[in-house]
């Protein structure tokens, strides 16, 4: 079944984490270092959630940015992390994602951005990207009370939008985004960037794809 409604992903599947990326392991003085950290921002913030807990995620990386410098024996002044991590305001889009919106909004989708980052961030990231006019609504996991890959985000966008799970397409580059999104019954679209594999034991995505062009193609 062709979706109607398409959840993007946002930071790495539409944005490129690249010069967050470099400036961490400028900071920290390890090539490993924004890998580390970000793989902690995830864990810690699943952590909050299985735990029937929930933090801003600006919060959750800025404590978990403490912890990786403390692993790579640095001290960091709260300030200069502070600084560093705005950065994620300000990152690039890939260069196929604005065609790639374009395309599907003028095919008749309806386009949500669906992130784990809070509402403030997402909406001046995708307008510092030019990547907003695309969107019918911009969702934060805030709302559903629980980060992503649990079943209660995907399932608020789903209410919110008055759609099936069966007419909807998350759309990620991280694999545990979309194992969550298959389990709550959705279709998923697995974009491979740089770096990004799909989770073994999940699945296989309804669409595994190169890019959002090779998506696009596909779906029109």
């Amino acid at each position: 079944m062709k979706p109607k409604l398409i959840l993007f992903d946002v930071n790495e599947t539409l944005l490129d984490l690249k010069p967050l990326a470099r400036r961490i392991n400028v900071l920290l003085s390890n090539e490993q270092a924004f890998d580390i950290w970000f793989s902690s921002l995830l864990h810690y913030s699943l952590v909050e959630t299985v735990t029937g807990n929930h933090k801003d995620f600006s919060k959750i990386a800025q404590a978990t940015f403490e912890m990786t410098a403390a692993k790579f024996k640095k001290i960091i002044p709260e300030d200069e992390i502070i600084n560093v991590l705005h950065l994620i305001r300000k990152l690039p889009a890939h260069t196929d994602s604005a065609q790639a919106l374009k395309a599907l909004k003028s095919q008749g989708f309806q386009l949500v951005a669906l992130t784990n980052g809070n509402l403030g961030v997402a909406m001046e990231q995708l307008a510092f990207a030019e990547l907003d006019i695309y969107f019918e609504r911009v969702f934060s996991v805030d709302e559903a009370g629980a980060f992503k890959p649990s079943p209660k985000p995907y399932d608020f966008v789903l209410n919110e939008m008055n759609t099936h799970a069966s007419e909807s397409l998350l759309v990620a580059a991280h694999g545990w985004d979309i194992t969550g999104a298959q389990r709550a019954g959705l279709q998923t679209a697995f974009i491979s960037r740089d770096g990004k594999y799909k989770y073994p034991l999940a699945a296989k995505p309804t669409y595994d794809c190169k890019n959002l062009i090779e998506l696009v193609e596909r779906l029109t």
